[in-house]
């Protein structure tokens, strides 16, 4: 029984590993403006740590828009 609940749970942090990967996570919005919305209801921290996730798959386009959510962030105008 511990066998298959390891497993289950391998399954499971695989799953989610591969679900937060970014050039997965940008397929599930319709458009720009659906992703800015997602970065802007995370903390400054959240969106420099997406910044660098996003820049490591070099999806660049949504390193723009990450970056314009982290400068309005950073300057008080949340």
């Amino acid at each position: 029984m511990d066998n298959l609940s390891e497993d289950h749970m391998r399954a499971m942090e695989q799953a989610y590993s591969e679900l937060i990967q970014p050039h997965k996570l940008v397929e599930y919005f319709e458009d720009d403006e659906e992703f800015k919305e997602w970065a802007e209801l995370g903390t400054v921290k959240d969106v420099k740590a997406a910044l660098i996730a996003f820049e490591g798959d070099e999806l660049y386009h949504h390193c723009t828009i990450l970056k314009e959510v982290l400068i309005i962030k950073l300057d008080g105008h949340e």
